[in-house]
């Protein structure tokens, strides 16, 4: 038995909902056919780097994400990093599938939108292919762990790692470790007890000492230490612009734009921010640039209210209120509040 890491932050919106029908994605739509996977099984790695070759023109250091992915054996444990928590999966097929045989006639996305099928491909309604190609029939043996609870500093940083996946078999003890402590509801107290204690001081230092220029700069600054490659402010005079985001975050090795609307705020935030990056991401959305995105509003007020709430609930906007946001700061690195503000 190995032990794995392996994202599934490319195409989020429909990786998710496949994980929680017991499926474990990976993208590479263009190879998704039946000889490929048997050739990988044969560990042909001349057919396998002469596919990409031949479909993408080069052989892009990515293709060894694909490769693990495939050799993934029945037996084998995949920790899933989420956003705060993970996954912990059984793979339990006996050889990898493609992805049309994940397609059941309930599919949706994370917004409700129905998913179809050409045979070959997940295609949306109207008509766009996911770029997902293959899939593992998984268990899933825990889910929505809490990192901040239960992995050691170990394992958090190894889900850190900006790759697809990778093999975490040093790690097999400190996994272990952290899957009976969370079914024992035995949290790393040390570490919790100091986020938890430390995080009331750092939101009430937020209000007293900042701005709400220096409040996005802490969050840019947040974004750059989790290892965004571009962080940047939108520009306010965008054409054909809807909406509006504050700061925009780009994550390119695993295609992934997070747009964030940062709320200088005291007390309850109202609905407001929710709709206007609701807004700028369907606008965003319809481009086809290949990037998953992913919308979320920051603020220093205590809480949001209810209309707020609804909106991102059904609407898959992260919102996060100033207590977590301080927790998040000091997960990240008590260094990066050492940068200019």
């Amino acid at each position: 038995m190995n032990y794995w890491l392996h994202r599934i932050s490319h195409k989020a919106k429909l990786s998710y909902p496949l994980l929680n029908k017991g499926f474990l994605t990976i993208g590479f739509s263009d190879f998704t056919d039946n000889e490929f996977i048997d050739k990988v099984l044969k560990s042909d790695w001349e057919y396998f780097n002469g596919k990409f070759k031949e479909k993408w023109g080069d052989i892009p250091r990515t293709r060894h994400n694909l490769w693990r992915f495939l050799k993934f054996s029945k037996g084998d444990i995949v920790i899933v990093p989420s956003w705060g928590s993970f996954f912990v999966c059984e793979i339990i097929d006996e050889r990898p599938l493609l992805i049309s045989d994940a397609y059941s006639d309930d599919l949706q996305t994370w917004s409700h939108e129905k998913v179809k099928t050409n045979g070959t491909h997940l295609i949306s309604e109207n008509g766009k292919v996911f770029d997902l190609g293959f899939a593992r029939k998984v268990k899933v043996l825990h889910k929505n762990v809490s990192r901040a609870k239960f992995a050691d500093a170990k394992l958090t940083s190894r889900m850190k790692i900006r790759q697809t996946n990778g093999s975490i078999n040093d790690l097999k003890k400190n996994i272990e470790k952290s899957i009976t402590n969370y079914m024992e509801n035995k949290p790393i107290h040390f570490h919790s007890i100091i986020v938890e204690k430390t995080a009331k001081h750092v939101l009430e230092s937020i209000k007293s000492e900042l701005n709400p220029d220096k409040f996005e700069k802490l969050i840019k600054n947040y974004f750059k230490s989790i290892g965004a490659n571009e962080v940047s402010i939108p520009a306010k005079n965008e054409r054909d612009k809807e909406g509006d985001a504050d700061i925009l975050a780009v994550f390119e090795n695993i295609k992934l734009i997070i747009y964030i609307q940062a709320k200088f705020r005291k007390g309850k935030v109202t609905e407001w921010g929710a709709k206007q990056i609701l807004d700028y991401k369907t606008n965003k959305e319809s481009i086809d640039d290949g990037y998953n995105k992913i919308a979320w509003v920051i603020t220093s007020a205590d809480k949001y209210n209810e209309q707020a709430e609804k909106i991102a609930t059904e609407n898959e906007i992260q919102l996060i209120a100033g207590i977590e946001f301080s927790k998040m700061l000091l997960n990240a690195g008590i260094n990066l509040m050492n940068m200019n503000l």
